[in-house]
């Protein structure tokens, strides 16, 4: 008896799930959807967003629909629209700041060099975005490579690289490197050598540092023009 009813059982199974019909919406995305259903799916996401609003959290996120993953997949694979890519200029855009004047803006160039303290490294147009500590040296500026060439020297800043082949320096102080005197850069390093030396477990830190900065740029100076 229980044979035959199991038997029973399985035939009614077996002919529910012959019958059922299984529908996904995967076929609404193969060819993108046409245009009355695409807006009733948008009627009906505008609707419930409506509602998830009035009762959902404020700190709550709002939900994603398979249309919206559907569209970033057709874009990707190559059936959705998408803007071109902008090439790389051909000139680098670069802005010199000072706290009491600006010694460049947009000025359109080939190349900078910079003095970083990670070390010295120059900027062309497409470079990756970077942030840099400048340390006392020379900044040069090639508006037109390897002709039209203009050297700074800094004591100390940042350099900031954009991605849209920018570049911001911002200094504390700089001056043309033409402009530096050599006797008066020989007179300083020889003035801060004596003071740090003299100095030398006798002083408080603070001095000691003073000194030390005092000798770095003055080193650098005198390395920038060659003494």
């Amino acid at each position: 008896m229980l044979r035959s009813l199991g038997s029973q059982l399985l035939r009614r199974s077996s002919t529910v799930q012959n019958s059922r019909v299984f529908t996904t919406s995967a076929a609404r995305f193969a060819d993108g959807g046409d245009d009355s259903s695409a807006a009733n799916s948008k009627k009906r996401i505008e609707e419930f967003l409506d509602k998830f609003t009035n009762f959902a959290p404020s700190t709550l996120a709002e939900p994603h629909f398979p249309s919206q993953f559907a569209a970033e997949d057709a874009k990707v694979s190559g059936k959705g629209e998408e803007e071109p890519a902008a090439g790389t200029p051909e000139k680098l855009t670069f802005n010199f700041y000072l706290p009491h004047a600006v010694i460049g803006s947009k000025q359109k160039v080939d190349l900078v060099l910079l003095p970083a303290t990670t070390g010295d490294f120059g900027v062309m147009p497409g470079h990756v975005p970077t942030v840099a500590q400048l340390r006392p040296g020379v900044i040069t500026i090639h508006k037109e490579l390897d002709k039209d060439i203009e050297k700074y020297f800094v004591s100390s800043g940042f350099a900031f690289v954009h991605p849209d082949s920018s570049a911001d320096v911002c200094a504390v102080e700089a001056v043309k490197l033409e402009d530096l005197d050599p006797e008066a850069v020989r007179a300083g390093l020889a003035e801060y050598n004596a003071k740090l030396g003299s100095l030398q477990g006798k002083a408080d830190d603070y001095e000691i540092a003073a000194a030390q900065i005092g000798v770095e740029v003055y080193s650098s100076m005198n390395s920038a023009l060659g003494l």
